[in-house]
C-alpha cells in the first residue's frame, strides 16, 4: 500500500509502522524472501481493509486488519523457519538443514519422519569414525550364518565374525552422500510445493 491510498495520515503511520515491524522480524532472510513475505503481507492488508468499508473510519479499519493478523513476531516464527529451510536445501548444507527443521518443529511444523531420516544419515558419519577408532567392534556381524548387526557393537561373541572389514568405510561415505543427495533433492521439492502458498493460507 501506499500514502496515497489513504486519506488519514494517522493511518498510514499505523500500517507503515506495522510493515516496519514485519521487515524487523525477516530482516535476517535473503532480499527475495522479504521482498515476496512483505508482498504477500501487504496485499493481504490492502484487500483487507478495502473490503472492510463497514467501518467508515480509516484508522478503525487498518487497526482492525492488523489486529487480525496479530504480531509479526508470532505468526511469522514457522514462516522463517521454512524459508532458512529452503535456503539450506538449496545449499546442500545439512547442518542448516537440521537447524531449519528444529525452527519448524518448534512453532509445531512437521517434517518429524525427513527429521529422522537426516539424523540416521548422520549415524553414517558415526559409523565410519568408529570403525576407524574400534574396528573390532564396528561392522557387519554374523554368527553361525545368522545376522547379529550393522553398527558399534558393545559387546560380540567371540564367534561372531564381521564381512566388511575397512571395506565398511568407503561403502558408508558413498552410501551417505547417495542417501543425502537423494533425500535433500526430494525434500526440495516437498518444500517448494508447501511454501508457495504459505502466507496466503495462513491469512484467509
Amino acid at each position: 500500500m501506499k500514502r496515497s491510498d489513504f486519506n488519514s495520515a494517522e493511518a498510514y503511520r499505523i500500517y507503515a509502522n506495522y510493515i516496519e515491524q514485519v521487515n524487523d522480524t525477516i530482516s535476517m532472510l535473503p532480499k527475495d524472501d522479504v521482498f515476496d513475505i512483505t508482498n504477500e503481507i501487504d496485499s493481504h492488508i490492502y484487500e483487507s481493509f478495502i473490503c472492510n468499508k463497514a467501518i467508515a473510519s480509516e484508522k478503525e479499519r487498518i487497526t482492525t486488519v492488523i489486529r487480525n493478523l496479530g504480531e509479526p513476531q508470532s505468526y511469522l516464527k514457522p514462516v522463517i523457519a521454512e524459508r532458512q529451510l529452503k535456503q539450506a536445501i538449496n545449499k546442500y548444507n545439512i547442518w542448516g538443514i537440521l537447524k531449519g527443521f528444529w525452527g519448524i518443529l518448534l512453532t509445531g511444523g512437521q517434517y518429524i519422519t525427513a527429521v529422522i531420516m537426516y539424523l540416521f544419515l548422520l549415524s553414517g558419519g558415526f559409523l565410519v569414525i568408529a570403525k576407524i577408532f574400534y574396528p573390532h567392534k564396528t561392522g557387519l556381524f554374523i554368527e553361525h550364518g545368522d545376522f547379529v548387526g550393522l553398527g558399534f557393537l558393545s559387546q560380540i561373541n567371540a564367534e561372531a565374525v564381521e564381512l566388511l572389514g575397512y571395506w565398511l568405510i568407503p561403502v558408508s561415505i558413498v552410501s551417505c552422500v547417495i542417501f543425502y543427495l537423494l533425500m535433500t533433492f526430494i525434500l526440495k521439492r516437498i518444500v517448494r510445493i508447501k511454501t508457495k502458498l504459505n502466507l496466503k493460507n495462513r491469512h484467509r
